[in-house]
């Protein structure tokens, strides 16, 4: 199906313009290629291009293509007694691209990698079970995502090493007051993150935090 699809113009930065072509020209062998070992690297280092901008890009046929061979892989490597036909494979990568929106292939895949490795699906494979691996990883996903939000200078400070996620709010709320600059920009940050988080736009959300966190990052480094 890759070959019929046809590249709209876009505006879409240089990195995520690549791999949109990428995956406009072979999607198994793009999806194939895909390789991240945990939630972070997923969020923060690979191309920004989510489910709803390959669905908004190449069409919903095109989003759900790729899907179809993610699921199918999974189907596949299961095996089970009870599997799934195409129009099942079909609705329940319709039903990711509406509810899972805001993450991208590579996430995708490694969820579906870790089910893979720890699943336990009982001589059957259904949608409902899919979506569910999906459910736990986001809520994983906004844990660490979280957690990044207010850590991300932590590991620079070799005086406050140890601290519990807990202990280090107090501590930058206890600089803030005390007139820190630095502590009250990383605490507004991460409030205004969970408070981002709480909206229904969980794309946004992302997007925000990860210029804030690369704009500080770069900051440090300077």
């Amino acid at each position: 199906m890759g070959n019929n699809l046809i590249q709209v113009n876009s505006n879409l930065p240089a990195t995520e313009k690549k791999a949109l072509k990428d995956l406009l020209t072979l999607q198994a062998e793009y999806y194939k290629g895909l390789h991240v070992s945990s939630i972070k690297e997923a969020v923060l280092n690979t191309p920004n291009l989510p489910l709803s901008v390959i669905k908004r890009e190449i069409t919903l046929a095109g989003a759900r293509a790729i899907l179809v061979i993610a699921i199918n892989e999974l189907v596949s490597f299961f095996n089970v007694g009870k599997t799934m036909n195409d129009v099942q494979v079909a609705l329940t990568a319709d039903l990711i691209i509406d509810r899972y929106y805001y993450l991208k292939l590579e996430e995708i895949k490694l969820c579906f990698r870790n089910a893979m490795a720890s699943g336990k699906i009982y001589d059957r494979l259904d949608g409902n079970i899919i979506l569910g691996w999906l459910n736990e990883y986001d809520a994983q996903r906004d844990e660490i995502v979280s957690s990044l939000s207010i850590n991300e200078a932590h590991e620079q400070n070799n005086d406050n090493t140890g601290m519990f996620y807990g202990e280090y709010i107090k501590h930058l709320t206890e600089r803030s007051e005390n007139g820190d600059e630095e502590a009250k920009e990383l605490l507004e940050s991460h409030q205004s993150f969970m408070q981002r988080m709480k909206s229904n736009d969980k794309e946004a959300a992302f997007k925000k935090w990860k210029e804030e966190y690369y704009g500080r990052t770069k900051k440090q480094t300077t």
